[in-house]
């Protein structure tokens, strides 16, 4: 990766792909998107949980310990990237914001302005 590349901001877009009929209507739709989401995710470590309670019953408690540290060091280790990471995307997009609205393939000034001399006031 040259410096060029690794300098160069990310875009939603690129992340993303295209959002052509995800985005949701109202914010109530985005909040009940997101507590299924998080429920499911709930529901996921109950059964993580239960699965090594399981495991705990036939494996030795020494390597219980040690794969119950691991797994919990490594869910610390991934939670504080993806705060990390989450917040970066996020003052990178709140920066992209400043820009105003337009077409891609506008100039982002017009190259001259053209007026017409009957708005002009006679003096």
């Amino acid at each position: 990766m040259t410096d060029d590349q690794s300098l160069q901001r990310l875009t939603p877009d690129e992340l993303l792909g295209d959002p052509a009929g995800t985005d949701p209507a109202e914010p109530v739709e985005k909040r009940a998107r997101d507590m299924a989401t998080g429920v499911a995710l709930v529901g996921l470590g109950l059964v993580a949980a239960g699965l090594l309670a399981i495991l705990a019953l036939v494996l030795n408690q020494l390597l219980i310990f040690a794969i119950l540290a691991a797994v919990v060091l490594g869910g610390l280790y991934f939670s504080f990237h993806y705060v990390v990471w989450g917040r970066r995307l996020n003052r990178q997009l709140a920066g992209n914001n400043d820009e105003p609205d337009r077409h891609p393939m506008e100039p982002a000034s017009p190259l001259h302005e053209t007026t017409d001399p009957s708005d002009t006031i006679p003096e």
